[in-house]
């Protein structure tokens, strides 16, 4: 997807929809590298399932413009994820690459909430970015407790 121009509101927020429609793919990798026994793994299925209510925000937000999402990205369906863990991970390298995808996803949140010209479009952007910062605090958390 190209980059939304800086003052097209409704490409911003869309460039965060996608984001996080790449990210559902990406935790449900995740979720299958961490055994279910593992506090992350808890953590990995509370991040998906907020994923998925974001992307549930952000896609009514554009019905509310008059936008329909898929007209501008394709679906989940119809993208090509990449395999994260080809080899397997244990927990640090899961939450070392979460992150990762989670400050990335955080950029494009901070500049699509920016870019906004009204309070209905800044409110999920603003769930979304509280949200991230919740979880990378969390998987930051959970390597401090994890390392020796």
């Amino acid at each position: 997807m190209t980059s939304p121009r800086r003052h097209d509101p409704i490409a911003a927020l869309n460039q965060v929809l996608s984001e996080v429609i790449d990210e559902v793919a990406g935790i449900k990798q995740a979720r299958r590298a961490v055994p279910k026994t593992h506090e992350l793994h808890g953590l990995l299925d509370q991040l998906f399932s907020d994923l998925r209510g974001w992307a549930d925000q952000l896609m009514e937000r554009d019905r509310a413009l008059g936008i329909s999402a898929l007209s501008v990205m394709p679906s989940v369906a119809g993208r090509e994820p990449a395999n994260l863990w080809p080899h397997g991970a244990d927990d640090q390298e899961v939450r070392g690459v979460v992150d990762r995808q989670l400050g990335r996803l955080a950029e494009h949140a901070a500049a699509a909430l920016a870019a906004q010209e009204n309070d209905e479009s800044r409110a999920p952007l603003a769930e979304v970015e509280r949200g991230i910062l919740a979880y990378r605090q969390a998987l930051a958390d959970a390597d401090r407790d994890q390392s020796p």
